[in-house]
């Protein structure tokens, strides 16, 4: 697990040093920016938040590739958040991401549900509830970023997930239980 979120973390700082570096050529837009910020943001939280399962007295084959999937997704993400390198001599994030915009959104939509069936599989039941209701509010959220097409929509869409998840962090995950 270590080893592929270590890989989606290489990926988005790569790819955000990449913008970083051609910043004279890029066509900005800053959702796909806040996107990779975010997707770092969230592979550190899950790494952090994962620490608690060496606790889990029993394993099987399936608990493991459960378990394994959200950081595969994340990785995933990481190649589709931003571009790996320019193209045409120009780096337009605005075309980048519309283009991608479907696949990050359609993949995005298994990261909660993946770590909630994980949950329930490996302790069988949900230890918050609060929890539960952010992970399919934001579910709710990424179909409506899926099926909205517009700048404005995706702009505000970004906005408000970026302070939830924040918040969702501070108030969940800020200290881990011994």
């Amino acid at each position: 697990m270590s080893i592929v979120l270590g890989l989606a973390i290489a990926n988005v700082l790569t790819r955000l040093a990449n913008v970083i570096t051609v910043r004279e050529r890029v066509d900005f837009y800053w959702p796909p920016i806040a996107w990779a910020v975010w997707l770092f943001f969230i592979i550190v939280q899950h790494w952090w938040a994962e620490w608690g399962v060496r606790h889990t007295a029993q394993w099987t084959f399936g608990d493991f590739w459960l378990l394994m999937l959200v950081p595969v997704v994340m990785f995933l993400l990481s190649a589709l958040v931003l571009p790996e390198r320019e193209e045409n001599e120009k780096l337009d994030l605005g075309e980048w991401y519309f283009r991608n915009r479907a696949w990050f959104f359609a993949l995005m939509f298994f990261l909660p549900t993946l770590s909630i069936a994980e949950e329930v599989l490996r302790t069988g039941r949900m230890a918050s509830v609060f929890n539960l209701a952010f992970l399919l509010a934001f579910d709710v959220v990424i179909i409506i970023a899926y099926a909205l097409k517009s700048r404005r929509a995706q702009e505000w869409i970004t906005a408000q997930a970026m302070v939830v998840t924040i918040l969702y962090v501070v108030v969940l995950f800020i200290r881990l239980p011994a």
